[in-house]
């Protein structure tokens, strides 16, 4: 008789070990933690700023004073650029009366 009662409690356990039970309510959270090391600081950039317009005859593009072109552009039909200083330039259109989109880059001097 002991026998069978035993295996009666082993077989009630192992059936139980199998089925998990229903997910309950999330709880509230708990504290915040310590705060973590500093990271690296970041390498410091340099501004670029865009000047567009579009030219159909020669005109005069220009940085702020406190700036320098990096850079010019003209897309099609296209042009050249004469640069007078540091912050202004001149496009001169390849054909004359039609409009010509003209890109200059500005950075800090």
């Amino acid at each position: 008789m002991r026998i069978h009662r035993l295996a009666v409690l082993l077989l009630l356990a192992l059936s139980a070990c199998g089925k998990p039970g229903e997910r309950g309510d999330q709880g509230p959270p708990g504290p915040s933690g310590l705060a973590g090391p500093p990271g690296r600081a970041g390498a410091s950039g340099t501004v670029i700023r865009l000047v567009d317009g579009e030219c159909s005859k020669a005109c005069v593009v220009a940085c702020e004073d406190n700036e320098r072109i990096l850079s010019t552009y003209a897309i099609n039909p296209g042009g050249t650029f004469t640069i007078e200083s540091e912050t202004r330039a001149i496009f001169r259109p390849q054909q004359q009366g039609v409009a010509v989109k003209v890109v200059l880059t500005c950075i800090p001097r």
